[in-house]
């Protein structure tokens, strides 16, 4: 089976497998006025089975509207990070029809949903919600979510120590220890710049580690050109193999054929 990935914008990502779409980490870009994001959906009728996934409720992954796309599709299935819950009248109070709760599914760490053809994998995060394993079409695909080597010195005018920093940094190793021997054929990591020179820190370790045939830096906030940079690193310190697993994103909607 071929594989077709679109790189949305930040952490959002399709993926076309045959007839289906995977979608990840859609958001509103009204609400993340720092960047002026412009990635655009591809068309949902183009498919025959839809699974849209939303590791977490941060502004910048999760799109309370996008549950009323399950109102036009009625086998679309929701997968959303346990950190959200919807009752009957948060969701009516939204104009979300009750009856799409039925294919919202909430997915806690350490779970497995199998429908089937698709089988998805809830592992955790060190920030909100969950990241997701997914297993379809003879695929493999990882997307972290919001998981990273979050070594933050300084987060919203608070200072952090090294045993913060090093907490963080267990934490991310832990919850990706059941893709240890997995082969993935693409993941998505995050890069973010925020963290200044330890921007990279979580993917590098990714690369070293994990087995992945194609490995998309995300949650950039536009910043493509850490990817060369990082790719320029991982050569110099010996690791052409690797950089060459990197993804060379430069601009939203751009296709990757895998």
């Amino acid at each position: 089976n071929e594989m077709r990935i679109i790189y949305i914008m930040h952490s959002c990502f399709a993926v076309e497998i045959e007839d289906t779409l995977l979608l990840f980490d859609y958001f509103d870009k009204s609400r993340t006025p720092e960047v002026d994001f412009q990635g655009e959906l591809p068309d949902f009728s183009n498919y025959k089975k839809h699974y849209i996934f939303s590791s977490h409720g941060h502004r910048d992954h999760f799109w309370l509207e996008s549950l009323k796309w399950g109102m036009e599709y009625p086998d679309m299935v929701f997968f959303l990070g346990n950190d959200m819950r919807f009752n009957r009248k948060y969701l009516e109070r939204n104009g979300i029809d009750f009856s799409v709760k039925e294919r919202m599914i909430t997915a806690r760490r350490g779970e497995t949903y199998d429908m089937g053809e698709l089988k998805v994998q809830a592992l955790g995060s060190n920030d909100a919600g969950v990241s997701f394993l997914v297993h379809y079409g003879g695929k493999t695909i990882f997307h972290a979510g919001d998981l990273n080597d979050w070594s933050w010195y300084v987060r919203k005018g608070e200072t952090h120590d090294e045993a913060y920093r090093r907490r963080m940094r267990e934490e991310f190793r832990k919850e990706l220890e059941p893709l240890l021997g997995v082969h993935m054929d693409a993941a998505f990591v995050v890069m973010d710049m925020r963290l200044e020179e330890r921007y990279k820190n979580g993917i590098d370790y990714f690369l070293h580690t994990m087995d992945a045939d194609a490995v998309f830096p995300m949650h950039l906030w536009g910043r493509y050109d850490l990817i060369p940079q990082y790719k320029k690193e991982l050569i110099l310190a010996g690791g052409p193999e690797l950089a060459k697993k990197v993804m060379d994103i430069r601009e939203e909607n751009q296709i990757f054929e895998l």
